[in-house]
């Protein structure tokens, strides 16, 4: 017979990772993020973006460096590059995965270039272990935004535990919706260099042990204040003991959606490659224009109206998510704006400054599958894929998309000024 825990014996349950039932199994985010992802290091910050920027200071990117990344992303995993002063070089994405092309991504690789940056996109993990290698031939470091993607895996590995550095979000995502970031590291030295990039005095005298780092500790690395408050951490430490629970209530939804949805023939569900876990921030679809005769838009348009909230993330999604938010066509990032000045620091820095030894191509046509993708891609939102919606929610789902399939002959046909609601969003 069992020895009671009470009079000296094992307790009945042990703790075994960050969804442990035991809500006092660990002293901060930190040590729960290590377990949670079998990192060894964890750093937390204010966001997913000042992750990103810590692991670039980490990774030893600066002016005239080049960063590999993707332009078929959110805004905040090529500004962080551009927070370093360095310079982003755009890597087409696979038409499948919508992550990095491995093999673009090669072509790409030059002497200025520091480091890569793929993106684990949508919830699915980017090919973490190909990157990886692509990188070790060439001395480079792999820089991981997983801020979509927090609880996947490649092989049952969880994201966070593969790249030299990995970068998460909470605000909104898989994990928690309260705040803040974590990044995550093997390696020693990275995570000290990664805390310089903005951690109180205090901290980083308590934290930082190599010699040749510790001389920067009294001004705070580089002076910037990028630890989160507690409340926040705590926040986001109560998300974490549920996560799983959750994340596989989505997945399951998201299943029975792609089942249903690709029957269609008009409709390309998530691509999900053998050994990977996509933790579905955002289920993302592609609609055949050609095939189904009917422009992505005035397709969520209709959508929307049948009481389905969806998106064009890369081209609208800037503008979806606040009320009263005005649709902008906006294109994938290489078109945007600073980049089609090349200026986004004033006097053509970071792009145009003296330690930079080229001029990237940021031109229409650059990145073909990138480009074709922002047409066709449409996005279902996590609230509504998540528990407590099940079955019944996603049918209704399925049947708002053949609804809108089966009238697109008048919806093509109709006067727009007729449109009741919704129309005006992209």
């Amino acid at each position: 017979m069992a020895k009671l825990a009470l009079l000296g014996g094992s307790s009945v349950v042990q703790p075994s990772g960050a969804s442990s039932v035991n809500p006092w199994a660990y002293r901060d985010l930190e040590e729960a993020f290590v377990r949670y992802t079998g990192a060894r290091y964890a750093l937390a910050v204010t966001s997913g973006t000042a992750a990103l920027i810590s692991a670039l200071v980490a990774a030893g990117v600066g002016p005239g460096d080049e960063v590999l990344t993707v332009a078929h992303t959110w805004v905040a995993s090529v500004a962080a590059i551009l927070r370093c002063n360095a310079i982003p070089v755009f890597v087409d994405v696979d038409r499948r995965t919508f992550n990095m092309d491995i093999e673009d991504a090669a072509r790409k690789i030059s002497p200025q270039t520091r480091a890569v940056l793929p993106v684990d996109f949508f919830g699915l993990p980017a090919n973490i272990p190909a990157l990886m290698d692509l990188a070790a031939s060439h001395g480079l470091l792999v820089v991981e935004d997983a801020c979509q993607a927090g609880g996947a895996e490649i092989e049952g590995r969880k994201v966070g535990s593969m790249a030299h550095l990995t970068a998460f979000s909470f605000s909104g995502k898989p994990l928690s919706g309260e705040g803040g970031g974590v990044l995550t590291t093997n390696d020693r030295r990275l995570y000290e260099k990664a805390a310089l990039a903005g951690q109180h005095p205090s901290f980083l005298s308590r934290h930082i042990t190599d010699p040749d780092l510790r001389p920067y500790i009294d001004f705070g690395g580089r002076g910037d204040n990028l630890r989160p408050q507690k409340v926040l951490t705590d926040a986001v430490l109560h998300d974490l003991y549920s996560a799983d629970l959750r994340i596989n209530a989505r997945i399951a939804n998201c299943e029975f959606l792609t089942e249903k949805l690709s029957a269609t023939g008009v409709i390309r569900p998530p691509h999900v490659p053998r050994g990977y876990k996509h933790v579905y921030h955002l289920y993302t679809c592609l609609l055949d224009i050609e095939t189904a005769g009917l422009q992505r838009d005035l397709f969520l348009a209709a959508l929307r109206a049948e009481g389905i909230p969806s998106t064009s993330y890369i081209t609208h999604a800037n503008f979806y998510f606040t009320e009263g938010g005005r649709p902008l066509a906006a294109g994938p990032i290489h078109l945007r704006t600073v980049f089609q000045e090349m200026d986004f620091y004033g006097k053509g820095c970071p792009f145009l400054c003296p330690h930079a030894t080229r001029r990237p191509d940021y031109s229409r046509g650059s990145l073909p599958v990138t480009e074709w993708l922002a047409d066709r891609e449409f996005s279902l939102l996590q609230p509504s894929l998540s528990y407590p919606n099940g079955k019944k929610e996603m049918q209704q789902i399925v049947d708002a998309i053949h609804k809108v399939l089966d009238n697109a002959e008048e919806l093509r046909t109709a006067d727009p000024a007729s449109f009741v609601g919704g129309a005006g969003r992209g």
